[in-house]
């Protein structure tokens, strides 16, 4: 009985060395289930975080932007472009105005391609330009018109003009023409049949139905000298950059005048699909609007 004793003692304790011998593994085993799981859960935050940046990447980057270099006058044109500019943004379209002070060398620009297109021209100007510089432009929309019209710094009304009336109107073939036919239409004088908007001048004129007095002289310099005459015509953009009242005047064109000022383009942009794109928007109901509201109607829609 002593030995069987003994026996089970030596065995527990032999086995009680063993558990002992092995304590290093039980952490192992009983950790494991914890370490496998914590990298199951692990698991998918690794997997999203390339997903989510991508993503992100995604989201962030810019869409291809075409940006398109122009000449424009300051008062409307450059004030309708920025109005345009979200919704242009929105098609991928930049617009880079590179000048608002008009000279003769804009017509270089356009023509030797320094600028993607122009905005100061209706179509008779255009075709004069190509006659005097012996190139083919291309109208890719019109935009708005600004009415030609007559101003006085020195009377209110057409029937207070005086006898003699000295009357100013610019010596550039086609604004001359605008001038000279409103003068007609309002029954001044009476023109030539061989008048064009490339050959206007007061040559043409027939016969004067009132006595009035012709200055020819250069735009730039009417408004500034407009106390020296009687009356003046001028375009409505540069009446309106000067701060005058566009809606005094003492005679204008029709609103149906053929004078829409256009976005005038080369050979190399008459196809672009980013020109077109801006010609929309900027017939679009939203820029119609804009010019509607802000101009009290010295500036209208082109139709």
């Amino acid at each position: 009985m002593k030995k069987k004793t003994v026996a089970m003692l030596t065995a527990a304790a032999m086995l009680a060395a063993m558990l002992t011998g092995c304590g290093g593994q039980e952490p192992s085993v009983e950790t494991a289930p914890a370490e496998t799981a914590a990298t199951e859960q692990a698991a998918p935050e690794q997997t999203a975080a390339p997903e989510t940046t991508a993503q992100a990447d995604t989201a962030e980057a810019p869409a291809e932007t075409t940006r398109l270099k122009t000449v424009c006058d300051l008062t409307p044109h450059s004030e309708i472009l920025n109005a345009a500019k979200d919704l242009l943004a929105a098609e991928g379209i930049e617009i880079d105005i590179v000048s608002t002070t008009w000279d003769a060398s804009w017509n270089e620009m356009l023509v030797d391609g320094e600028v993607d297109f122009a905005y100061f021209m209706h179509v008779p100007a255009m075709e004069s330009i190509e006659e005097e510089m012996g190139v083919t432009l291309y109208s890719a929309g019109a935009i708005h018109i600004e009415p030609y019209a007559c101003f006085s710094n020195k009377v209110s009304s057409v029937d207070e003009l005086p006898e003699n009336a000295v009357i100013a109107v610019p010596n550039d073939a086609s604004n001359e023409y605008r001038a000279l036919k409103v003068l007609e239409d309002n029954g001044f004088l009476t023109l030539s049949d061989e008048m064009t908007s490339l050959n206007a001048s007061t040559q043409m004129i027939t016969e004067y139905l009132k006595p009035v007095e012709i200055v020819e002289m250069d735009q730039a310099n009417i408004i500034p000298m407009g106390d020296d005459f009687d009356a003046y015509f001028v375009n409505v953009n540069r009446a309106l950059e000067a701060g005058l009242d566009t809606t005094a005047y003492l005679m204008r064109e029709s609103e149906d005048s053929e004078y829409a000022n256009i976005i005038t383009v080369t050979e190399e942009h008459k196809d672009d699909p980013a020109i077109a794109k801006m010609v929309e928007v900027l017939k679009s109901d939203e820029i119609k609007k804009f010019i509607e509201d802000n101009y009290n109607g010295a500036v209208i829609p082109a139709k």
